[in-house]
């Protein structure tokens, strides 16, 4: 009996012993690390991670779970956080970089350009050409038939040589003759168009005819032509916007080529139908690739745009995890290449194009003018020449201490200008360095650098022409946009020309302007980062932040600077979910 208590004794000592080893078991696990918790979702290995962190460094292996990087390292330190379920990725040597971050495209207007003919003719314009005044008029009549009464009938007539004397020599009686049941708009650009009688009816019954403005001829009639205030009511206001789910597969299509080709961030200035489509989009949970937009709908333009901008309300920051807002833009100061406004004096008939679209006190300027004392953030906005942004510069200070606003508050505001076609100047660089502003600036200007040269010198095209290492140099800041339309779907190719400096026929411009790769992988990367406001979640691969990465077909830190224009994404990861598989593991 004696031996019966002392085993019941020992009994209960183990299982005593067993329930307080599970108790502790428990609390230790609650206080375990998270990686231990729970395995990755994904680890990629035996690669070289080029993480582009502060000291820009370079690991094995990463881990992804969430969504997020959960740790970079060695490869046995990763592979330890993978369990049955992770995905395992073996890089096979191969560079990974973070995901790019294009500052300034456009991808929704692309996508229209390459998929709506397609997808969706009714999306787009029609575009008229014709050798005289006669013909376009002609083959508007042509396209009025194609529509049924009551329809609007937009289009855009080429070429310009025509189409600048078609709108000063035209009326809307001669719209109205070439499209007599239609409401009709025609437009050699965004901010030059005429307007029919129906169009103007239209008009009128929202606006008084004072406020607009519109121009008349010596009999006080209204002649139909069309500026740029009231152009954006037309478009904004009038004229029926294509549905969201109209607009959504053709902008899906053109992400998904650009996320393959490596893009995991991009940013653009967006009117208010694109911006109800990619909200669409993203409440749907259809945006493969990120975007950070610069709203300038009822701001560019717009005659009541001033006023649109002091009711805004600061929303800079707002958003999603992929569709937020990063700033209010004034679309463009001046116009593309002809057409910049400069400091410089050439012969008179090249500094009769310029097209210096921004003044203080313009309708542009006015709303500049108005966002910038509300406190809102300048994006997105277009500055080609020295002398338009100079006056956009003008516009944050004077703008900034009207409103009271220290130094380090102007500082904070993170402005940006884009472009760099020709500017910034030395003295423009100093002055953006003292309010922060940074600058955007886009390769693709230097292929066109010789008709700088031809029309000016060839001193500005070497030195003016996109000058990131002399912003660099002076302590500024430059990051990377490749805005398209001259570069295509080549993101590598330029980032290249930061570092090469060629135009397509080989010729350096501005050799001292070049900046090595490193430099140029952080201005797509790390620093655009802060271009887009997510500084602690992009631009690098860390411990926190999202996980976008792109594996490379080669090392972008070893090749040739002409190999560097050839790199091709083999799979492309947004928010640890592979958008583009090329390897097809």
């Amino acid at each position: 009996m004696k031996s019966i208590g002392i085993f019941r004794r020992k009994s209960f000592c183990l299982l005593l012993a067993i329930a307080i080893a599970l108790i502790s078991g428990q609390a230790a696990a609650q206080s375990l690390p998270a990686e231990v918790i729970r395995y990755a979702d994904m680890v990629l290995h035996n690669g070289k991670i080029i993480t582009v962190d502060a000291n820009f460094s370079i690991a094995q292996a990463i881990a992804v779970r969430d969504g997020k990087i959960l740790r970079v390292g060695r490869d046995a330190e990763i592979l330890s956080l993978a369990g049955p379920n992770t995905r395992r990725i073996n890089l096979q040597g191969r560079a990974l970089i973070p995901g790019l971050i294009d500052t300034h495209s456009h991808l929704h207007e692309y996508g229209l350009d390459r998929y709506a003919a397609q997808m969706n003719p009714n999306l787009l314009e029609i575009k008229i050409e014709g050798r005289t005044e006669e013909e376009m008029l002609e083959r508007l009549a042509q396209a009025a038939k194609t529509k049924k009464p009551g329809e609007w009938l937009i289009t855009r007539i080429r070429p310009r040589s025509v189409a600048d004397g078609f709108v000063i020599h035209r009326t809307r009686l001669d719209l109205d003759k070439a499209a007599p049941n239609n409401p009709t708009m025609v437009h050699v650009t965004d901010t030059k168009a005429m307007a029919n009688s129906k169009a103007l009816e239209q008009l009128l019954k929202r606006y008084d005819p004072k406020v607009l403005e519109l121009p008349k001829n010596d009999q006080g009639e209204y002649t139909g032509r069309i500026g740029a205030g009231v152009s954006l009511i037309f478009y904004e206001e009038i004229i029926p916007k294509p549905k969201p789910e109209d607009l959504a597969p053709i902008y899906l299509k053109e992400l998904e080529l650009w996320g393959a080709a490596g893009i995991t961030t991009w940013s653009s200035s967006l009117g208010s139908e694109a911006i109800s489509a990619f909200h669409y989009m993203d409440q749907k949970g259809e945006m493969p690739i990120r975007l950070a937009y610069t709203n300038e709908a009822g701001y560019r333009d717009n005659i009541f745009g001033e006023s649109f901008v002091s009711r805004f309300g600061n929303l800079i920051g707002h958003g999603t995890d992929r569709f937020w807002l990063i700033g209010i833009s004034s679309g463009s100061t001046d116009s593309s290449y002809p057409g910049v406004c400069t400091t410089l004096s050439p012969n008179p008939k090249i500094k009769a194009r310029e097209d210096c679209r921004l003044t203080i006190d313009n309708v542009r300027g006015r709303a500049a003018y108005a966002a910038v004392k509300t406190g809102l953030r300048i994006t997105g906005t277009h500055s080609a020449g020295d002398k338009a942004t100079d006056v956009l510069m003008d516009i944050i200070e004077k703008a900034s201490a009207e409103a009271g606003l220290s130094l380090e508050q102007i500082r904070a505001k993170n402005h940006a200008i884009d472009h760099c076609t020709m500017n910034p100047r030395p003295d423009q660089i100093e002055r953006a360095k003292k309010l922060n502003i940074m600058w955007s600036c886009a390769p693709k200007y230097l292929l066109r650098a010789e008709n700088v040269m031809r029309d000016y010198d060839e001193a500005t095209a070497h030195r003016w022409v996109v000058p990131v290492q002399s912003i660099l140099d002076a302590g500024g800041r430059a990051v990377w946009q490749q805005d398209d339309a001259d570069l295509g779907i080549k993101p590598f190719f330029g980032i290249s020309t930061l570092i090469t400096r060629k135009d397509e026929n080989g010729r350096i411009w501005g050799a001292r302007n070049a900046v090595d790769r490193k430099t140029a992988l952080m201005m797509a990367t790390r620093w655009a980062s802060e271009y887009v406001l997510r500084q602690n979640l992009l631009g690098s691969l860390e411990a926190g932040k999202w996980a976008d990465m792109v594996i490379l077909d080669k090392d972008f830190l070893t090749v040739s600077n002409e190999e560097i224009g050839k790199i091709t994404s083999l799979m492309t990861i947004v928010g640890g979910k592979v958008i583009y598989d090329g390897l097809k593991q």
